[in-house]
């Protein structure tokens, strides 16, 4: 995957910057036009996810202090010996971090897009009040993870197919057999984490933007700070705790498409290490002192950007850019999702063990069709049947 920086804008507002130095990139601003009438709910899973970026990560991501650091005379926020990427990118995860994590953990981008090619875990982006053009100066954007995701089968009836689910690996089609896997077209269903919503309410993610827009074709969507987002896999998982982040998708000519969506924010180190072990990296282990000591090292940012910057405080967070893609789906309803396992025997990574379900008050199944409880009573074959 090639980034494409033309896919946000550059903008005046670094704070200090070099005299020519750079232009910051930042999210492109809010459009001025009126506001149409609001269209359908669209959802988009993501895919694709760009982790192992090599020399790339200097085109991924955005200008997250305001700053162009070029060395160690350049104006920061912080005391670092970070070196920006084009204009004033702050990415230190895919310049620094990644290829740390996957010398310990080899093939974690294999595995994170081996699930998303499944329909697991991934991040889906749903939108509320898009009038349906490249430019919509008001829309209501929610983030959540896929538990899974089947196909319709060119099916474009509004009603998802009747699955009966156990536990977030344990499901099948209500007349039995195997879920299908999806096959992006547009029309696959999802089912997403119950536990990412208030209350259960699907309505009321606990991502959400409310006043997000449509700029030029670009979605701008800016995500509460410290929310949690798990990314599970059945290997492993993340979870993250951006601040300050900024997602920015930038849609097909037919708008039907995110051709890539880029993910920016601030991950601070205390978060970063608390998730360390969902990938294999044990707390007292020299890995994990070696990781440890590294992001005290490379951390470029505070966790949360200072009113007045100061290069003689630490800092305590890495800069984070990713991208992915998106493929349009619909929403079938929520459900239990699988936690993040510890990898590492006899530590408490704070997070539920993989495969965790919570079935309620009551042990019995659940039919999911458009939404509405059900009881079911066959066995199923669990997830690895799908593939």
């Amino acid at each position: 995957m090639v980034y494409d920086p033309s896919l946000v804008a550059r903008s005046d507002a670094g704070r200090d910057a070099p005299s020519g130095a750079c232009t910051p990139r930042a999210a492109p601003p809010r459009p001025t036009t009126a506001d149409l009438p609001d269209g359908p709910e669209v959802a988009f899973a993501m895919r694709d996810s760009f982790l192992d970026q090599g020399a790339e990560w200097e085109e991924i991501g955005l200008d997250l202090d305001g700053f162009c650091t070029v060395g160690s005379s350049s104006p920061s926020e912080c005391m670092s010996r970070e070196t920006d990427g084009t204009d004033g990118i702050d990415n230190v995860f895919g310049d620094e971090l990644y290829p740390l994590v996957e010398a310990v953990t080899p093939g974690l981008e294999d595995v994170a897009r081996a699930a998303q090619e499944d329909g697991l875990g991934q991040p889906v982006l749903v939108l509320r009040g898009w009038n349906g053009t490249a430019n919509d100066p008001l829309v209501d954007a929610s983030i959540a993870s896929a538990v899974f995701s089947t196909s319709a089968d060119g099916d474009t009836a509004d009603a998802p197919p009747a699955v009966t689910i156990r536990s977030p690996t344990d499901y099948e089609l209500e007349g039995g057999g195997a879920v299908p896997l999806p096959v992006w077209d547009g029309l696959d269903w999802t089912w997403l984490r119950e536990d990412a919503f208030f209350e259960g309410d699907i309505l009321r993610a606990n991502v959400r933007d409310e006043a997000a827009y449509v700029a030029d074709g670009r979605i701008v969507v800016r995500l509460p700070n410290r929310i949690d987002i798990v990314l599970p896999t059945e290997e492993a998982g993340v979870l993250v705790r951006l601040g300050g982040a900024t997602a920015i998708g930038t849609l097909s000519s037919d708008l039907r498409r995110i051709e890539t969506l880029v993910v920016a924010g601030r991950w601070s180190v205390i978060d970063l290490l608390a998730t360390a072990e969902n990938v294999g990296i044990c707390r007292g282990s020299p890995q994990y002192e070696v990781l440890a000591t590294r992001l005290g090292q490379i951390a470029d940012l505070r966790a949360t950007q200072p009113s007045e910057p100061d290069p003689a405080i630490p800092c305590n967070a890495i800069s984070l850019g990713v991208t992915f893609t998106g493929t349009r789906v619909r929403v079938a309803g929520l459900t239990a999702g699988l936690g993040l396992s510890s990898g590492c025997a006899d530590t408490d990574a704070g997070v539920a063990d993989a495969g965790a379900f919570d079935a309620g008050p009551s042990d019995a199944d659940s039919t999911l069709d458009a939404g509405t409880p059900d009881a079911g009573s066959v066995d199923a074959p669990g997830i690895d049947a799908r593939r």
